[in-house]
């Protein structure tokens, strides 16, 4: 991070989105389940969107203009806390994408929350508290979906997806 300039944190920060993109897409020519797929695609799509969205606050700061303000400080339900992140199989099912899912949004709120911590630009600084709190949203949609398809499952099924995460 020392002696980077704002504009090669904001570059690392599209690159960041664009592997992520590249992550989903990869993993959805390998799963199976038609749905796990199509929700691949999904996933993809959100992190162009974040590459686009870095940019256009970039186009902003360079122009002189406000960053969005926050309006609303979203909060996580923690269950990336207890979430192991494991690579997805062929036969990765809805709880499996959550989970790496969850976990690479985890990743982005600590290298944006690195990048924010580390500049002295206080617009800059305020762009990447935009972008935490904006990566907290997915978070938070994941988690609750999270809990929402766990809720559903049975305590077996439960049990064996604690099991498997814990062995990976």
């Amino acid at each position: 991070m020392e002696g980077m300039t704002v504009k090669e944190v904001l570059a690392f920060a599209k690159i960041l989105e664009e592997n992520s993109n590249k992550f989903y897409i990869n993993a959805s020519m390998t799963i199976k389940l038609t749905n796990a797929k199509k929700f691949l695609g999904e996933l993809a799509k959100e992190e162009l969107k974040h590459r686009d969205l870095i940019a256009n606050l970039e186009k902003k700061i360079d122009s002189g203009e406000n960053i969005p303000k926050i309006t609303k400080k979203i909060e996580n339900l923690s269950i990336a806390d207890f979430t192991v992140s494991h690579v997805l199989a062929d036969n990765a099912d809805f709880i499996d994408i959550l989970v790496v899912a969850i976990n690479k949004e985890k990743e982005a709120i600590k290298v944006y929350s690195t990048f924010a911590d580390s500049l002295e630009d206080s617009k800059v600084k305020e762009l990447f508290s935009f972008l935490i709190n904006e990566e907290k949203k997915h978070l938070r949609k994941f988690e609750e979906d999270y809990d929402d398809y766990t809720d559903e499952m049975s305590h077996d099924k439960v049990r064996e997806l604690i099991k498997k995460m814990s062995s990976k």
